[in-house]
């Protein structure tokens, strides 16, 4: 499990649900998962934030709920044609009853918004990150201003950082669960899921593809830009998990700045956590300036961020932007999304 500072640890709906008997079996950087039975999980997404693979000793509220809403969003309103680990998408053919399973616990209905009842998919899962990108940037580009490729796929020279590519690729990379993900290409995918799994799954891409791409053509209509995506599943059953095209998993941007910056040559200002990811490359650490500098592994390394302090001028701007994305995207304000499209 993820170690978490302290001031971060206790989760009044992990508190509650642990009092009820349920089994914490995973904690990651945002997500804490409990076993509800041999074939059921309980994810509950906190307002946890984490940067260059520390968590930081501060929450951004209603992140939790935010990125619960997005997954429940994308799932009902524009992806229909995957089925995902979501209980509900499975068994009920529908997901406004997604909650119904986890109000069986009296105590939980004030963190209802945030908590997601999953298939146990454990051992299914691809080993790797899904990576879609119709924009050129991100932790491939060097390599992609080195060798003119990305992710195995050979593209134009000289394009320039965030240019619009003519069809979105694949970029896959390994599952750190300490550490950093390794970008690997699509052949490489390709051999260890026929080797680890006995599956080629052509097919699971194509349709991870699709979806971005129905995602993609529906923010356009926003006016916002989905430079690239991460998605997790299983090849093996064609079925979705995790969170789904949230500000966690995507980089999303205004268009009108997309194409200031493009014209300008800079990164566009992209709408997630972005300001506090700036503020960490900045700060000094023992090793060097930066948390990047820093080993998550190393308990002096840890402690050093755990002490650290999150300016909450960046803390407001980062919960201002998730609820802007939020109300772009969907068109409602969070708590009006709740109360008319999930049933709370």
């Amino acid at each position: 499990m993820v170690k978490l500072p302290s001031n971060v640890q206790k989760n009044a709906a992990t508190e509650y649900l642990l009092s009820q008997g349920l089994t914490l079996i995973s904690q990651g950087k945002v997500r804490n998962t409990f076993r509800i039975d041999d074939e059921t999980l309980l994810v509950v997404a906190t307002d946890r934030i984490s940067i260059f693979d520390f968590v930081l000793p501060t929450l951004i509220q209603g992140k939790g709920e935010i990125l619960t809403a997005l997954t429940h969003f994308w799932l009902t309103e524009v992806i229909k044609g995957l089925a995902s680990h979501l209980v509900s998408s499975r068994k009920n053919n529908g997901l406004n009853a997604i909650h119904d399973f986890a109000e069986k616990y009296p105590g939980i209905k004030p963190y209802l918004g945030r908590c997601l009842v999953i298939e146990d998919l454990t051992g299914a899962l691809d080993p790797f990150e899904l990576i879609f990108r119709h924009h050129l940037g991100g932790s491939v580009f060097k390599k992609y201003q080195e060798t003119g490729m990305a992710g195995g796929h050979k593209l134009e020279p000289h394009l320039p950082q965030w240019s619009k590519l003519p069809i979105p690729i694949f970029t896959p990379s390994t599952k750190a669960e300490v550490g950093h993900d390794v970008n690997v290409d699509a052949k490489y995918y390709y051999q260890e899921m026929q080797e680890q799994k006995g599956i080629h799954p052509k097919d699971w891409i194509d349709k991870l593809i699709n979806a971005y791409m129905l995602a993609y053509q529906y923010a356009l209509k926003k006016r916002i830009l989905i430079l690239d995506t991460k998605f997790e599943g299983s090849g093996e059953l064609n079925v979705l998990a995790d969170e789904i095209l949230t500000p966690d998993s995507s980089r999303f941007v205004d268009i009108a700045d997309w194409e200031d910056a493009m014209s300008a040559g800079k990164n566009p200002r992209f709408m997630d956590k972005e300001v506090i990811r700036q503020w960490g490359a900045k700060v000094v650490t023992p090793m060097g300036t930066g948390i990047k500098t820093l080993n998550p592994e190393n308990e002096e390394h840890l402690n050093f961020v755990e002490n650290l302090d999150v300016p909450e001028t960046y803390i407001n701007q980062v919960i201002s932007t998730y609820h802007l994305i939020f109300k772009k995207l969907t068109g409602k304000a969070l708590i009006t999304y709740q109360q008319e499209n999930m049933g709370m």
